[in-house]
């Protein structure tokens, strides 16, 4: 009995464990598309004749909206991933039945408080965290020694 019940469980289990990846992920392809942009921005500017000032405004408007993305990304995700465990209601929450069918209200409750308190700023710290890691990545010189 309890080894067919562990098929039920096993995707909201893979679902707790592996939260961060989707926004770690997205974090480190918005850092390589910033850091692309900058890079073609550095490659026209030789030839351009721009201000320094309006280059750099670019810049800062380009990375807010990056930044505004990553928040809105990491905010859907959390709700994404309420919304996928609400129907397939995990073993771990409290007040859950052994139905993962059914939601009773108790465990709806606190899997919000679950979404909200470990899901959201876990995401968050996961996304920010590959961010900057990409940045620093390509930010670093080379430490190789040539001969």
């Amino acid at each position: 009995m309890m080894i067919l019940a562990i098929p039920d469980r096993l995707p909201s289990l893979i679902v707790l464990v592996g939260f961060w990846i989707p926004p770690a992920v997205a974090g480190w392809v918005a850092a390589g598309s910033l850091l692309r942009s900058a890079t073609r921005e550095r490659a026209t500017r030789e030839g351009a004749t721009r201000e320094g000032a309006t280059r750099e405004r670019a810049t800062r408007e380009r990375a807010t909206r990056t930044y505004a993305w990553l928040a809105i990304f990491v905010l859907g995700y959390a709700a994404a991933w309420f919304t996928f465990n609400l129907g397939r209601m995990p073993p771990y929450i409290p007040g859950a039945t052994t139905d993962p069918t059914f939601a009773p209200p108790r465990a709806v409750a606190a899997l919000a408080v679950v979404a909200g308190a470990l899901i959201l700023p876990g995401s968050a710290l996961a996304c920010a965290w590959a961010f900057r890691r990409r940045g620093r990545m390509s930010g670093r010189p080379s430490t190789s020694r040539e001969p």
